[in-house]
């Protein structure tokens, strides 16, 4: 017996189940993760595999929630064991980002930025950067960013480090903020 749900009711506003998921959007998912110094610096990650700066995080993997994804990325690119709890920013970036390799079919992206909190000097010796894909950190001053990174990561970055005062995290596109931020506390 078919449910509502599997059939079209009389007013037309149901769907089947395959056009339903095929009516969907497809994204991928991503994280990064905003770690500052004692002075307010963003730890930036210089890569192998691009001339722009990176957050630390990288992609979700299938069934993984995004804040196990934050901290098992922490870990794998920079050595470090970090209990994730806080959102900063959710960001939409559309699939006509540029940059991608064409044969990646890049559909567009969801990516959860998660507060790394504020390192001192004994954390911050502790980075162990991954060999082969990290060739080094550097804590940059957030002004700078812009010139470091791709402009939706820069825009990204900004607005997670501005979240962080607030008692919210801020939804962005494209990184840019579509509601207004949080008021500080």
């Amino acid at each position: 017996m078919e449910s509502p749900r599997d059939s079209a009711d009389s007013a037309g506003t149901a769907m089947t189940a395959a056009a339903y998921g095929a009516s969907r959007a497809t994204l991928w998912t991503g994280v990064s993760v905003l770690i500052t110094d004692t002075a307010d610096r963003i730890l930036l990650q210089r890569v192998t595999y691009r001339t722009t700066r990176l957050l630390p995080g990288g992609g979700v993997d299938t069934e993984e929630a995004p804040a196990s994804a934050a901290a098992r990325e922490v870990l794998e690119e920079l050595g470090v064991r970090l209990p994730i709890s806080r959102a900063l920013a959710v960001d939409w970036v559309p699939s006509t980002t540029p940059g991608f390799d064409p044969d990646a079919c890049f559909p567009g992206e969801i990516i959860y930025v998660f507060d790394g909190g504020t390192w001192d000097s004994e954390q911050i010796a502790a980075i162990r950067p991954r060999q082969g894909e990290i060739e080094g950190v550097d804590f940059v001053d957030p002004a700078d960013l812009p010139a470091l990174m791709a402009p939706g990561n820069a825009r990204r970055a900004l607005a997670a480090f501005h979240a962080r005062d607030t008692d919210g995290a801020v939804v962005l596109e494209d990184g840019r903020p579509i509601t207004p931020p949080p008021s500080a506390s």
